[in-house]
């Protein structure tokens, strides 16, 4: 069992370890306090600041994603991530101590701290990287992988998780077509027909096929065979590689394209969504409800009714339907004009965008550079038929301007075993500049790796993706 959830267990341990740095670097701040006389702070405000720091530091660290990436990531990239989170956190905590007027705590104190933490920090981040590779010796977190082809691409895959042990991936072998002499003696190589019977013999619960493209034709029977063994199938490819990067995500692991189910976790997983959609959505309505009231007089004045804009959406073809609801920001007639100006459609397949799009008014101009037209989905939220993190829904009438194939779409239907939401990668990604196919491989990324750290994460990057307007039109 410990073997099997090791990465729930890791997560824990390196907020343990963290909480752990900073109680050291108190105590030794509390030490030189006692051989300076001039340090006159009283207790009670050093660990009011104590307090203060350490809760809005493992709540960044949480944001930045230093908790969830920290099993796979490179010990660089774990560093990376902790003097990110560890300088947002000093400017908010200075910020939140002046703001609240915490007075007597001496600059001496501070420096001592602040030059401290960072170093008994990199200490316990050697230290998780260390326990880490040691666990995974002894197979905690490790999974048994095949890799499909043997080429060029394949082997590289190969190397790679060789070079990046922190990934857990132990490769048993290359699957081929057909074994021929060509092959050097040291590739173990499994021909399709007996693929079944190493994953069996070898409780193989990954394989990774190597593509350029999100699809491979022809991989509907190694599908097969994974959903009968609850095997996940992950698809790596340059394209989504650079699409996680885009996203500020480090993985090398992959983009899931078939994957078991675990039903009572994700019952779990389902009832916290729930539950965190309600609380935040209906906060969020009252906080931003005379935003809601100054749009609505705007539109009105304008351009009249209606206010809002509804249209019927799903999140895959021949999914599931509802109304989605935004404030109107265009003209009362453009659906009629879309059909006009759909050659000079800048991005492709479902997805319908334009710059400088005719139909857009000057109200609709402005809410939709802030995202302020997206705000009326809230209903949806509290509703229930979306999520405030989740894959984009798109327009039913849009999925007919998809030319896919039959196997594209079963690739991709696990898009739609998570509600659609308000925000997701794709926008915190780029936007109006992520095509259609690029949308996909975020989404499916983002329903295997779906929780509420990460549905945090991405909330936290959308705040200054919505102010800045990056990817709006």
């Amino acid at each position: 069992m410990l073997k099997r959830n090791w990465k729930i267990l890791f997560v824990s341990l390196s907020q343990l370890f963290d909480l752990i740095a900073i109680i050291i670097s108190a105590l030794l701040c509390f030490s030189f306090r006692s051989f300076d006389l001039h340090d006159q702070s009283p207790i009670e405000q050093l660990l009011f600041g104590l307090f203060i720091f350490t809760t809005i530091s493992m709540t960044v660290s949480s944001l930045t994603g230093l908790y969830r990436g920290s099993l796979h990531l490179s010990l660089r990239l774990q560093n990376f991530l902790m003097v990110k989170s560890y300088v947002i956190s000093v400017m908010i905590t200075l910020s939140v101590i002046t703001l609240f007027k915490v007075k007597y705590i001496d600059r001496h104190t501070i420096i001592v701290f602040s030059l401290s933490l960072p170093l008994f920090l990199f200490i316990m981040r050697f230290l998780l990287y260390s326990i880490n590779l040691s666990a995974q010796s002894k197979g905690f977190g490790i999974h048994n992988s095949l890799i499909i082809g043997y080429d060029g691409e394949g082997i590289n895959i190969g190397k790679r998780f060789t070079a990046f042990p922190e990934l857990g991936y132990k490769i048993h072998g290359y699957v081929v077509k057909e074994n021929h002499s060509l092959l050097p003696p040291e590739i173990k190589s499994v021909e399709i027909k007996e693929l079944e019977d190493v994953i069996v013999q070898k409780k193989i619960d990954r394989i990774f096929i190597p593509a350029a493209d999100l699809i491979v034709n022809g991989y509907s029977s190694v599908k097969i065979l994974s959903k009968k063994h609850n095997v996940k199938v992950k698809i790596l490819s340059p394209m989504s590689e650079e699409l996680l990067k885009i996203a500020r995500i480090y993985d090398i692991a992959g983009i899931t394209l078939a994957s078991p189910p675990r039903i009572k976790i994700n019952k779990i997983k389902c009832i916290l969504k729930r539950t965190f959609d309600l609380v935040v959505g209906v906060s969020v309505f009252i906080f931003l409800s005379p935003i809601f009231v100054l749009t609505i007089l705007a539109i009105f004045i304008e351009t009249g009714r209606p206010i809002f804009f509804l249209q019927r959406r799903a999140s895959i073809k021949n999914g599931k339907e509802f109304f989605f609801i935004k404030y109107r920001s265009m003209v009362t007639n453009a659906e009629e004009l879309k059909e006009e100006l759909r050659g000079k459609n800048e991005s492709d397949g479902a997805l319908f965008k334009m710059k400088d799009d005719p139909r857009i008014t000057m109200v609709g101009k402005f809410i939709r550079k802030f995202s302020v037209d997206e705000l009326p989905q809230l209903f949806n939220v509290i509703k229930g038929d979306m999520s405030l993190v989740g894959p984009r829904p798109l327009p039913i009438s849009d999925f007919d301007q998809v030319n896919e194939s039959d196997e594209f779409w079963d690739a991709i239907k696990d898009r739609a075993s998570i509600k659609p939401g308000m925000t997701g990668l794709w926008q915190v990604s780029g936007r109006s500049s992520i095509k259609f196919r690029e949308m996909i491989l975020l989404d499916l990324y983002y329903v295997e790796n779906h929780s509420l750290l990460f549905d945090l994460e991405i909330l936290f990057e959308t705040i200054p993706t919505v102010l800045f307007g990056r990817g709006a039109y």
